[in-house]
């Protein structure tokens, strides 16, 4: 199994301090602990942005802290199912098709349609970012309404090696998808933009730009991103799906079909005849 300590936590590990940050994390303070910040502040940094790079991608400091607590907390159930992607490359699209399939499976004879989640709630809610938002904060985040439900539905940013160590050996299924870096990128600068309450703003563009070929942007480098999936999708493709973005848009029944089979609820005869595959 893939390891990712940097040279700083294996040096930690050596000294008996991991032990006692898995302690203090363990009892909430996560935010408060001194370990963790020096194992932070030892990481190598990008000039200018001053982001961490824990190996092999880059953070912001408060999606480290949920990517170390995701790796060393989460306990994952056979029957997971992981929408994972780099950002801005059609993440709230797979996932909305997954929450369908997955409802669909569960509740094939529904006599209510207008009771379907997702006509009442978000796919990124139904869905939710296991570094950004679950585990962020804590070691052991409240899944007693995912675990309500089977599969548990959940989401990531990280690359695939970093996914894996918290997946340890469990066969859950990882769902991936790509997308052209062009439109991931310009679809990342319009939030920014927006986020900023400004208008399209090309020296933003200009300096995400210069990020992004360089590999020092959010959960990048890109390409490393991408081929992480990639050659997991190759290694184990019962357990990872590989998806392109382009695909799902030029052939939606086929890569739908494809998708409902990956998850195994795949479409009846019956279905396919009265078009609930299209």
């Amino acid at each position: 199994m893939l390891t990712l300590l940097s040279h700083a936590e294996t040096k930690a590990e050596k000294n008996g301090e991991v032990d006692e940050l898995e302690r203090r994390r363990l009892n909430g303070r996560n935010k408060d602990s001194n370990l963790f910040t020096s194992f932070r502040e030892s990481l190598p940094r990008s000039k200018p942005l001053q982001v961490p790079r824990f190996l092999p991608s880059w953070y912001y400091y408060n999606f480290l802290q949920g990517v170390v607590n995701f790796q060393r907390g989460f306990k994952p159930q056979d029957t997971d199912v992981i929408v994972a992607s780099y950002p801005k490359c059609g993440t709230l699209w797979l996932k909305a098709l997954t929450v369908a399939l997955v409802e669909r499976s569960k509740n094939p004879s529904s006599d209510d349609p207008t009771s379907h989640p997702l006509l009442s709630n978000n796919p990124h809610n139904l869905v939710p970012v296991l570094e950004m938002i679950l585990y962020r904060d804590t070691q052991t985040p409240d899944l007693t309404k995912l675990s309500s439900s089977s599969p548990r539905l959940f989401s990531t940013h990280t690359p695939f090696n970093t996914l894996q160590v918290a997946l340890k050996d469990s066969p859950c299924k990882v769902l991936y998808i790509c997308r052209d870096a062009k439109d991931s990128l310009v679809s990342r600068w319009h939030i920014v933009c927006r986020s900023l309450n400004k208008e399209e703003d090309r020296t933003i563009l200009e300096s995400m730009f210069e990020s992004f070929c360089s590999g020092v942007c959010l959960f990048g480098p890109f390409w490393d991103h991408i081929l992480s999936y990639w050659k997991a999708s190759l290694e184990k493709p019962k357990q990872v799906l590989f998806m392109r973005y382009d695909e799902i848009k030029t052939d939606p029944h086929g890569q739908l079909k494809k998708l409902a089979e990956f998850l195994g609820c795949p479409f009846s005869k019956e279905e396919e005849r009265i078009g609930m595959d299209q």
